[in-house]
């Protein structure tokens, strides 16, 4: 596997025989355990790799919000990984939502459901978030418009949306 970071975005070229980890699915627990924070950048890195794989493999043209946090693949660490563009995914180490504003009503559903169901939930329309990037460094980035990182970060601190969301479908 090929890996190149550039500034916010971390690409991965991977071969067709590489293995996709399978996704955890409730009620398993580590889905409701708060995350450890990152210190070992080096196994952040192979967390990030394998986030990687599974985003791609699930992504679709038209899901622009998506994102995938540790945890959903068996690591309990603060490590998130979001779908900037249709070949561009964001590597977010310990992330903090540090600001949020301008709240307005989502529809979300998540791959960790046995099946789908659809909540309604509380969201923003911008937000500053804080994180560290795969070399430790910090960084801080305003993110505008509807973003998976809101269910991301209630991932990796032990919320599910159907815990915090009102069911629709």
């Amino acid at each position: 596997m090929v890996s190149k970071q550039v500034g916010l975005a971390y690409f991965n070229i991977i071969s067709f025989n590489q293995p996709v980890k399978e996704i955890i699915k409730e009620p398993k627990k580590i889905l409701c355990q708060k995350c450890e924070p990152v210190t070992d950048f080096e196994e952040a890195k192979q967390i990030a790799d394998e986030l990687l794989i599974v985003i791609k493999s699930v992504s679709k043209w038209w899901n622009k919000w998506l994102g995938f946090a540790a945890n959903q693949i068996g690591f309990s660490k603060r490590i998130i990984v979001l779908r900037k563009s249709k070949n561009e995914y964001n590597v977010l180490i310990n992330p903090v939502l540090v600001e949020k504003r301008f709240p307005f009503p989502c529809v979300e559903t998540c791959y960790s459901f046995n099946s789908k169901k659809y909540y309604m939930v509380k969201r923003y329309l911008l937000a500053k978030v804080k994180y560290q990037n795969l070399k430790g460094e910090s960084q801080e980035t305003i993110l505008k418009g509807p973003s998976a990182i809101y269910q991301e970060i209630d991932h990796i601190n032990g919320i599910l949306v159907s815990e915090i969301g009102l069911r629709i479908w």
